[in-house]
């Protein structure tokens, strides 16, 4: 499943509540831990290679850098919660975890649901002081732990370096952003870059790099812009029109 990095709202730091809004998201992934709670309602949820249905009393948990996307087009009258977690905000469950990834993708559990909306609403709303904020997130994780089953295959040095890796090719990604230049400006070795990028993504460099250079040309068309293909080939960053073609037709497969 190919998704997009939401660079931007990383940056942004802030504690993001979706309440009953009819989850529908394109495939996405960010640093921030995300927690999807339903008290009534099903959806289809995709989290990496997977495609779940995710209904009453279940509680989902995306990682860091998890790719994942909603789609709750057939629900009716439903109660639920997506919770965009910032990193700064899950300081004691980071330090808690010991540097596991999470293993259970999904808990089944309607008092734990019902024990996690009503901390959602009553203390963390928008206006709430974030202070308190933090707190309620803290007990609301504290209840959450116990549910969860971890495994050592990846670290949080590996998971800090794939924030480091991403953000470059982000602001890069039309220019040089090979294994090799991504080593030498991070300061690693490029088998260790590759390593641990293809871990977390589930694909290599140069392909994440051609998937942003092709959505860079199908934003830039969708919004009218008159330049020729050729024009907006080499802009997006493609050193030729082959190369271009290629992997567009690659992509289709």
């Amino acid at each position: 499943m190919k998704g997009f990095y939401e660079k931007n709202r990383e940056d942004e730091g802030k504690l993001i509540v979706s309440r009953n809004t009819g989850h529908i998201f394109p495939a996405h992934f960010h640093r921030n831990l995300e927690i999807f709670i339903v008290r009534k309602g099903e959806y289809r949820l995709s989290i990496g290679e997977q495609s779940l249905s995710v209904g009453s009393g279940m509680v989902a948990i995306m990682d860091s850098y998890e790719i994942h996307s909603y789609d709750a087009r057939e629900n009716i009258d439903a109660d639920d919660c997506v919770l965009l977690i910032p990193y700064d905000y899950v300081t004691e469950f980071t330090a808690r975890r010991q540097g596991r990834t999470l293993k259970n993708t999904v808990v089944k559990d309607d008092v734990l649901c019902q024990s996690l909306l009503k901390i959602v609403d009553e203390y963390l709303y928008e206006q709430m002081d974030k202070e308190v904020q933090k707190s309620a997130v803290h007990l609301l994780l504290s209840l959450l732990y116990p549910k969860l089953v971890w495994t050592n295959e990846k670290t949080r040095e590996e998971s800090s370096l794939v924030r480091e890796i991403l953000a470059y090719i982000q602001e890069n990604y039309t220019g040089d952003v090979s294994r090799s230049t991504i080593a030498r400006v991070l300061g690693y070795t490029e088998a260790h870059i590759s390593r641990v990028f293809h871990r977390y993504l589930n694909k290599g460099i140069s392909q994440y790099v051609n998937e942003l250079r092709l959505s860079h040309i199908d934003r830039a068309l969708a919004r009218g812009d008159n330049r020729s293909v050729i024009e907006l080939i080499y802009d997006a960053g493609f050193k030729s029109q082959q190369t271009y073609y290629r992997f567009r037709a690659k992509n289709k497969e």
